[in-house]
């Protein structure tokens, strides 16, 4: 509780019986501060006896509780009631996942994620609605306080009856909906230690976003790819923003789902809801949708579907037995002094800058590479090494390569040894065949391409690539200071 007293600061009461019951029930205090469109601003709130001044904040915490009231009695025939029993205990989002966490040893069919998702919580708390409340909560779980859940589900609550957009407004602005409903599931998987990395791509006006068909949003967890979502307008019917999450990506979900035969995706149109199941597969894949409604209609549906979705993605993680990844995080670069890669929707852009030390010359030579890479693969059958989908130079001098396929850095098994190393070699007879030298064959440079039917390596990165006996290795290399020649690679090899 926080009060006034004439002519002191705001601060908590120290004294009286309610606060010294309400201080031995251990309620923690460290609440955050209140948003700014709660402010109270009308003075006839106060009573006539107390007027603030225009300036003056009063914070007041009012923390319903209560209290099991008994009499003590010889007699053993009272029972315990169980909808007042007192809160003792302020719980962690750590603690919740006591409550919470899901005993799984295969993944759910896509059909039975319905039920999951919308299964009540196993504990009840006070949010500011009550009617939302009893329908979000487990009626006979236990009482308990867990300030900071309380405040995510209060925020959204409080957006959905107080902010409520206009029809035209844009899904930039629908966005901080869907976010107040994401921060419950990240918020529980930060204080259990399970540190996901989320990317929002705003919609912007120069046309990149339609162009190289970004993701509205993208959820990761160490490279694997749990979770998609797509968010248009009101304007826009939900459909539309459903055909997008199998649209865009196709060609990485089989890189990037691990062995998952599905991971989970949203698609909203203003308020309209959608949760989907996106399917496995390097050719067309299917979104079955798992849930259909409106957040603002049904908001304890909302609270429900997003406080669970942190225990189901969380064992989808754990489930999957892939330990390897790709490094590329989609449309995040990956940038050094030489060169910019970035993991577009069909292929990898690999950008080399024109640096000070090689300067216009290494330039040319890259093209040249390039150029000899890209016609191989018109004359060619399976090389083992990349495809040029694209290549140009731009006005300030830098070399833009499109380049496929996709893959990722996982060394072979035994079993696999001989596979990988004919295809290593295939690579190089059809690379020295063009008459250039790799010169950069390290673990990196060779990545595993995932595929529904079969999997196989590829050579990749060309930069240090030159003509046998035209230059002194000075990069890091093994043989530094050596000439260059096909044998420097089959030693590396």
């Amino acid at each position: 509780m926080a009060g006034k007293k004439e002519g002191e600061r705001t601060k908590w009461l120290s004294g009286g019986k309610n606060v010294d019951d309400l201080l031995q029930g251990d309620v923690d205090h460290t609440y955050q501060k209140m948003f700014s469109w709660w402010k109270l601003n009308k003075k006839e709130l106060f009573g006539p006896s107390f007027t603030p001044a225009d300036e003056e904040v009063i914070h007041v915490l009012v923390d319903k509780f209560e209290v099991k009231r008994q009499r003590v009695e010889h007699s053993t025939s009272d029972k315990f009631d169980v909808k007042r029993q007192r809160v003792e205990h302020s719980t962690s989002l750590a603690e919740l996942w006591e409550h919470s966490e899901l005993q799984l040893a295969v993944l759910p069919a896509p059909h039975q994620l319905a039920e999951l998702l919308q299964k009540p919580l196993p504990f009840r708390l006070t949010l500011r609605d009550s009617v939302v409340a009893n329908r979000v909560f487990s009626p006979n779980g236990p009482l308990i306080t867990c300030p900071n859940l309380t405040l995510w589900m209060d925020h959204f609550l409080v957006l959905s009856v107080f902010r409520r957009p206009e029809a035209t407004a844009s899904n930039t602005y629908w966005q901080c909906y869907y976010n107040a409903l994401l921060l419950i599931p990240i918020s529980l998987w930060h204080e259990k230690g399970f540190l996901v990395r989320e990317h929002r791509y705003l919609a912007d006006e120069t046309g990149t976003t339609s162009l190289r068909k970004r993701p509205d949003y993208i959820l990761q967890y160490k490279g694997l790819l749990l979770m998609r979502g797509e968010e248009m307008s009101s304007l826009e019917s939900i459909a539309k923003a459903r055909a997008e999450l199998t649209t865009k990506m196709c060609r990485w979900n089989v890189m990037l789902y691990g062995d998952l035969p599905y991971i989970l995706g949203y698609a909203t149109s203003g308020s309209d809801l959608q949760v989907v199941a996106i399917e496995r597969s390097d050719g067309p894949c299917r979104a079955t949708v798992i849930l259909d409604f409106n957040i603002f209609e049904d908001k304890a549906g909302a609270l429900k579907v997003f406080y669970n979705l942190a225990f189901l993605l969380h064992k989808m993680a754990k489930l999957t037995k892939r330990s390897d990844a790709c490094d590329l995080v989609p449309f995040v670069p990956d940038e050094n002094e030489k060169r910019k890669i970035v993991l577009l929707d069909g292929f990898i852009e690999r950008t080399i800058q024109r640096t000070q030390s090689g300067g216009e010359m290494d330039v040319e030579r890259l093209k040249s590479v390039y150029d000899t890479l890209q016609g191989l693969d018109e004359s060619s059958p399976v090389t083992h090494l990349q495809t040029v989908e694209k290549l140009s130079v731009k006005r300030d001098g830098r070399l833009v390569v499109e380049l496929s396929p996709i893959g990722y850095l996982r060394l072979p098994t035994i079993d696999e040894l001989s596979e990988w190393l004919r295809h290593m070699l295939t690579a190089l007879k059809y690379w020295h065949g063009c008459g250039y030298c790799h010169g950069d064959i390290r673990w990196r440079n060779i990545v595993l391409v995932p595929t529904s039917g079969f999997s196989y390596w590829v050579l990749i990165d060309m930069d240090e690539s030159r003509q046998p006996n035209t230059t002194t290795i000075r990069w890091n290399h093994r043989y530094h200071g050596h000439k260059l020649r096909f044998q420097h690679d089959l030693c590396q090899l």
